[in-house]
């Protein structure tokens, strides 16, 4: 999709006059830009194209409006996180609609990157702690969306074999990593049953989406809030960012329940989310590997995937027993 002109971003959300053009900041899932103006300095998203997109239930259009209206609870709450530009004719909330293309715009933060010492854990702890009390559902189970990598034995043993037919150098391991992928199936199956806790939330905590300002940690990028268990979304995150440092998970979770959140339910499978998210990555690369599918731009080459199979596939009966542990 061609890129925005800075005069059509800014007469969309009444910026003022453009200093400069649109500056290009990031390219992932979606485009992002800096924009300076009389007015200040602005970030600009890019990510959906709006051409043709229709109000049905579920669709685009359905997903933007709960975001939105979670962000402003969130807003609401005192998270630490930025607040959006309203449009000037707003194609739904705060996002506005340019040459087919859906844009939202938040006022510039001064940051920096994350680096390997900022400590993060009592601020990571209670702010998912908070947003995991904005909107708790009632409700027993997980989403849909935990059942991605769930596949039968029969599906599993086919791709290895026909890796085996392929000569792909992962077919081996893949064979011997079964029984662990098969294990590991059958504990998300059901704790996609009887989990008790599932909340909206952010549902997106990586570092890419924190900013270090002079303030403080932001969360930002609310734009794909979704439904997760508490518990099983806090274990993984705190996984994530305590980064093997043991003291660090310890806190970032001591810091959660002291908070108000619950991490008592899951026992030894606190921590499956970060295996879920590890059968996933595995069967989407397969999928890729065995000329099923295209690869996300997030893959690489056939020859990268082809390395990143055979290390996930190594490491993966090693996690799962280190991570099969109450907390």
């Amino acid at each position: 999709m061609d890129s925005p002109t800075a005069e059509a971003v800014a007469h969309a959300f009444d910026l003022g006059r453009p200093l400069t053009d649109l500056v290009f900041v990031r390219r992932g899932a979606t485009e992002t830009w800096r924009l300076d103006t009389t007015r200040g300095s602005y970030f600009v998203k890019g990510a959906w194209d709006g051409n043709g997109l229709q109000f049905t239930p579920g669709g685009l259009p359905d997903q933007l409006e709960a975001a939105m209206a979670f962000e402003r609870r969130a807003l609401e709450a005192g998270i630490d996180m930025a607040e959006p530009v309203p449009p000037v004719h707003p194609w739904l909330g705060s996002v506005a609609r340019i040459n087919d293309r859906l844009f939202r715009v938040n006022p510039w933060i001064d940051h920096r990157p994350l680096r390997p010492n900022d400590d993060l854990a009592d601020w990571l702890g209670r702010t998912m702690a908070q947003i995991h009390q904005l909107e708790p559902l009632n409700d027993v189970g997980l989403p849909d969306w935990w059942r991605g990598p769930l596949w039968p034995r029969a599906t599993w043993e086919e791709w290895i074999d026909e890796a085996q037919r392929l000569d792909r150098s992962w077919s081996s391991l893949a064979r011997d990593c079964l029984p662990t992928v098969l294990d590991l199936s059958t504990r998300i199956e059901e704790l996609c049953e009887v989990a008790p806790d599932p909340v909206t939330t952010h549902g997106d905590f990586k570092t890419h989406n924190l900013l270090m300002t002079p303030t403080g940690p932001v969360l930002v990028d609310w734009d794909s809030v979704r439904v997760d268990s508490a518990a099983l979304e806090a274990g993984r995150v705190a996984h994530i960012f305590a980064a093997g440092d043991p003291a660090q998970l310890n806190r970032i979770l001591t810091t959660y329940t002291s908070a108000g959140g619950d991490l008592s339910w899951p026992g030894s499978d606190l921590f499956i989310s970060v295996l879920r998210h590890d059968l996933q990555i595995l069967s989407d690369q397969i999928l890729v590997s065995l000329n099923r599918n295209p690869p996300a731009w997030w893959m690489g080459d056939g020859r990268t995937i082809e390395k990143n199979l055979n290390q996930l596939l190594i490491q993966l009966p090693v996690r799962a027993d280190e991570l099969r542990r109450p907390y």
